[in-house]
């Protein structure tokens, strides 16, 4: 099972993207109107998913990208059902 080296052995700035994207992710839930920050963790786990080279996935960004994607659709789903109700 090997897949190369660690992400979290990433050089450079590039290192941060899965946790930062998890974190802000995780804090999208916490704002209210959070589809903008949700938008900018997907954006930053696209970004470390989409890092070609000998670098795995970086699992943190998987599931940061997916946290700010649950916020994004909950949040249309709210809308939707709040403007079908009026």
């Amino acid at each position: 099972m090997s897949g190369g080296p660690p992400a979290k052995d990433r050089p450079g700035r590039q290192a941060w993207l899965g946790p930062l994207a998890l974190g802000i992710g995780l804090g999208s839930w916490l704002v209210p109107g959070g589809i903008p920050v949700a938008l900018v963790a997907v954006a930053c786990g696209a970004w470390s998913v989409r890092t070609r080279g000998p670098y795995r996935i970086d699992g943190t960004a998987v599931a940061g990208a997916v946290a700010g994607g649950l916020q994004v659709l909950f949040s249309l789903l709210l809308l939707a059902a709040d403007s079908a109700g009026r």
